[in-house]
Formats: C-alpha cells, structure tokens, sequence
C-alpha cells in the first residue's frame, strides 16, 4: 500500500469545496444548523488517530528517544521495528488503512467546511443567519484541519522502518 499523496488530499479538499459552494448557494435555508458539538467529535476522532500514531510508532521504534549513551549503559538496544507475530503485522496494516480513510475523508470534509465557511463569510454582512453559522463553520474547518494532520500523522507512524536480519551471512566477509 502506497502512502496517500498530497495531490490526493487537495483533490479531496477541492473536491469538497466545490460540492459545498455548489450546494450551500442553492440550498442555504434548508441547510441543517452547525452545532460545535460536531466539532468536537471530529476533534475526538482526532485525538483517538493521534494516540494510535503515537503509540504506533514507539512500538515500532522503541529506541528513538533514548541517547546513545544509553543504549551503550543498558546492553545492547532493542531491535528496532521487530514484530512478535502476523497478528502486530496486521493490526499495523489496519491502521495504515484507517489512516488512509481518515486521512481522505479529512480532506474532503475540510473541504466543505471550508467552502462552507467561505460562503458565509461573504453572506454575513447580508445574512444574520450567516453570521451565526460562521463560528461553527471556522471551528469545523480546523477540527477537519487537525484529524487530516492526525490522520497522516498515523499513516506516516505505521511505516515499518528497515530490519537488521543476519540473512545475509552467505555474503563472504570482507575485513
């Protein structure tokens, strides 16, 4: 599986973004109110995303925080991005699709918040309505802001880093 591009996620992005311009000029009155509480729970998902990319990538690379002095006074460092067993493997590889998900749907949601928050940014010196939804509209842009960089964040954390294997012992030795 191939890290998601960034020309993926400002697709994603303007993709949204057009959609919700589209949408919200045409059909504005019949819109559902913004509520922060939406917000909040894409702010969760994020931390949740965060929290599996933090904890995705100590185990992965266990030594990256210790000096080398360390390393040298404790014995000889854990091997680094080893895997005890196919089930670690595949809980990696479902988190790299999640944050895969995530990650595009991040981009497509910001996306339309953010088109959203255009447009009532420009209507609300017209619209009272506008100008009340627009708090809500510029905290849900960031909050979809934030679970893409998540997201991503995670997607980069599941990468397994290069094993140091004695595989190559048929080479011949050139001391």
């Amino acid at each position: 599986m191939r890290p998601t591009s960034p020309s993926t996620i400002g697709v994603a992005a303007l993709a949204g973004a057009a959609l919700t311009l589209l949408l919200v000029a045409r059909y504005y009155q019949h819109a559902p109110s913004l509520n922060w509480y939406n917000s909040a729970v894409i702010l969760a998902l994020a931390a949740l995303l965060a929290w599996l990319a933090w904890t995705t990538r100590t185990v992965l690379r266990p030594g990256r925080g210790r000096s080398r002095a360390a390393v040298d006074q404790a014995g000889a460092a854990p091997p680094s991005g080893r895997l005890d067993g196919p089930e670690h493997a595949l809980q990696i590889a479902r988190f790299a699709v999640l944050a895969k998900a995530a990650a595009v749907a991040g981009a497509a949601f910001f996306g339309a918040y953010l088109g959203f928050t255009v447009w009532l940014a420009v209507q609300s010196g017209r619209l009272t309505a506008a100008a009340d939804d627009l708090p809500e509209a510029i905290l849900g842009t960031i909050a979809c802001a934030v679970l893409t960089a998540a997201a991503l964040w995670l997607e980069h954390s599941c990468r397994i880093p290069p094993q140091d294997d004695d595989q190559d012992d048929d080479r011949p030795n050139r001391n």
